[in-house]
Order: C-alpha cells, then structure tokens, then sequence
C-alpha cells in the first residue's frame, strides 16, 4: 500500500463520517478496478474487507456489494 491508498482511504473515512454527521441514511462507497491492471479476486476481496473495516466503526453497517461494469458499489447503512 502506497501513500496514495492511504490518502484515498482517509478520505473515503471522512466522507463516511461527514455522511453521518449529516444525518444521512445511506453511505456509498465504490471500489474502481482497472481492466488493464488484471487485478485478481484475492486482491479485489481484501480491498473491500479493508474499505468495509474502515468504514464500519464510524457507524455504518455493509449491506450489500454489488459488480457493476469495472466497479464495485458498497451500500452501508446507519446503525
């Protein structure tokens, strides 16, 4: 993990916190994947366990993770 992935993840931690200081409902995290990069599964798993580890003690709960074209959504929800 380089400097960019932990700038990325902190800023994804803040805008979860925000989301919820808000009052928001719903938090939506996406998970880009490069086609080119031949990323495999095992790597694409982990990056959401550590997305989701991040996000969950702000106060959010997974609900679903869902493929969509070269992209994953994450939908967490108040607690």
């Amino acid at each position: 993990m380089g400097i960019r992935h932990a700038l990325a993840m902190q800023k994804l931690v803040r805008d979860a916190k925000s989301a919820f200081a808000r009052g928001d409902s719903m938090f939506e995290a996406v998970l880009d994947i490069d086609p080119r990069a031949r990323v495999s599964m095992r790597k694409i798993r982990a990056e959401i366990s550590r997305m989701v580890d991040a996000i969950e003690p702000v106060g959010w709960r997974c609900v679903n993770v869902e493929p969509f074209l070269a992209s994953v959504e994450i939908t967490f929800i108040r607690q």
